[in-house]
């Protein structure tokens, strides 16, 4: 066997041996996106039994108006402290005393009203009730916008994630009253807030050729932990905000994912309150 033969034979094993170490990589890299998108699956699965299976629809939103410790700004009055105790249509505002680092509502001095009889001249008329708090919510990145990063051209993505996130708040309640074209005078509350904070949480995100600097071959959904800084404005039941997040990949990939630990801005939509 002369050696050229020989030579042939090693290239033609060669050959073998790098075709079999593709196919054990693609193999492996199918078995991830399987993986992945198995546990993508159960998340948002739990994901949407915790929050529709366990919670009635109409309690998602539970900043709402209710009976506690509000600083109540009148007008032509300084602010005061009180402790409001609301039942349907009736208000009934306490006045607080401080004893140490207790606050203890003054059931003696209290001042009540039903809110459909507010007119201009009566008690709390144009008030406002104003609420501080530490938040607790989970949320969802409803959209993301990453900047462009190693000629990749920027990306606007929308998909399914959840977010838990942690901030300061504070929500507004102001008594309003309108006057119908028949001088009915009909009251109502118009809540207002925002808060800001931090989160963190599950996505998911494309990943093909272009997004990897054409160094894998499939196309797959991988799982990303995201966190960052947002910001919400609320009105009504409705909550929306502007959030500045990174994205960690979680899986072998993430070296060569363009956008791995890159900034993205995002538009949050709050879900829940806790």
């Amino acid at each position: 066997m002369n050696a050229s033969t020989l030579a042939l034979i090693n290239q033609l094993c060669m050959n073998n041996l790098q075709n079999e170490n593709h196919s054990i990589y693609l193999y492996k890299n199918y078995l991830n996106m399987r993986l992945m998108k198995n546990i993508s699956l159960f998340w948002y699965s739990l994901f949407f039994i915790l929050i529709y299976g366990c919670t009635p629809f109409d309690k998602i939103y539970t900043h709402e108006f209710s009976s506690g410790f509000f600083e109540l700004k009148a007008p032509d009055t300084n602010p005061e402290f009180v402790y409001l105790s609301l039942k349907e249509d009736s208000l009934v505002v306490f006045p607080v005393s401080r004893n140490m680092k207790d606050r203890i509502p003054d059931k003696s001095n209290s001042h009540g009203i039903n809110i459909s009889s507010i007119s201009p001249g009566s008690y709390l008329y144009k008030s406002t009730f104003i609420k501080t708090s530490v938040d607790v919510d989970l949320s969802t990145v409803i959209l993301k916008f990453r900047p462009a990063a190693e000629n990749v051209p920027s990306q606007l993505s929308s998909n399914i994630n959840g977010i838990f996130y942690t901030g300061f708040r504070k929500d507004y309640f102001k008594l309003k009253s309108s006057v119908s074209e028949v001088n009915e005078i009909s009251s109502f509350v118009r809540h207002t807030g925002f808060d800001f904070g931090f989160f963190a949480g599950i996505g998911i995100t494309p990943l093909n050729p272009t997004v990897t600097m054409n160094r894998i071959t499939q196309e797959y959904d991988g799982m990303v932990f995201q966190k960052g800084f947002s910001i919400f404005g609320t009105y009504e039941d409705m909550s929306v905000g502007f959030a500045i997040g990174f994205d960690t990949l979680l899986d072998h990939n993430k070296n060569i994912w363009v956008f791995n630990n890159r900034p993205w801005l995002g538009l949050v939509f709050g879900i829940a309150n806790f």
